[in-house]
């Protein structure tokens, strides 16, 4: 029913299936914050949300430009904002949005931030989310850590799609082995593989739409 993510930015290449959207919110309720918080709220606010956040975004372009005159950004994340108002998913892609809040139309701020509060209550209030289904990420580290430890037994590793580095997603055992033996701190942890290779790895849980 809407959304709020960041895309782009600093985020290194093949990094970003990785990065969970802000807030996910669903038909049925479920809202999901930073893919690592649930909370469930009642149909009459969710309808509010989706009524307001619908009106922030009316008339805005799929891709929002700031004043003219403004400075672009180039490494700065791409803010994504999205309600599902009857019609479909509507999404509005904001460049920077974060670094040039005042440059934009208010509306768009408005939305962002409303979603924003919501994220905050969900991580404040609601329950640890996790399912049986997970997205690893592996990279080849051209830094070896002494610090290293081996690679616990069980947990695969994706294949390399881009150059030295890739993502894939297991469910079932693999994925509570890997959700068991791999922290989930928001850190990336330097393993040694059995042949000497030192990798690093990051995972989060996937979405119910995921």
């Amino acid at each position: 029913m809407a959304a709020w993510l960041r895309v782009g930015g600093l985020t290194a290449t093949g990094r970003a299936p990785v990065r969970p959207p802000n807030l996910v919110v669903y038909a049925d309720g479920l809202v999901i914050a930073d893919a690592a918080h649930e909370l469930r709220l009642p149909p009459a606010e969710i309808e509010a949300l989706v009524e307001a956040l619908d009106h922030d975004l009316a008339g805005q372009p799929a891709t929002a430009s700031p004043r003219p005159g403004t400075q672009r950004i180039f490494d700065a994340p791409t803010t994504v904002l999205g309600v599902d108002g009857g019609d479909g998913m509507r999404e509005v892609y904001v460049p920077y949005l974060d670094h040039a809040e005042a440059r934009y139309d208010a509306a768009l701020v408005t939305a962002r931030d409303r979603l924003a509060r919501l994220a905050g209550r969900v991580a404040g209030l609601g329950r640890d989310y996790s399912t049986d289904r997970v997205r690893l990420f592996a990279e080849q580290s051209t830094a070896p850590a002494a610090s290293a430890q081996p690679l616990p037994g069980g947990v695969p590793l994706p294949p390399w799609t881009q150059g030295k580095s890739g993502s894939k997603d297991y469910k079932g055992n693999r994925a509570h082995t890997i959700a068991r033996l791999i922290p989930h701190d928001g850190s990336w942890h330097v393993y040694r593989t059995s042949t000497g290779e030192h990798v690093v790895l990051s995972w989060r849980y996937l979405l119910p739409h995921e």
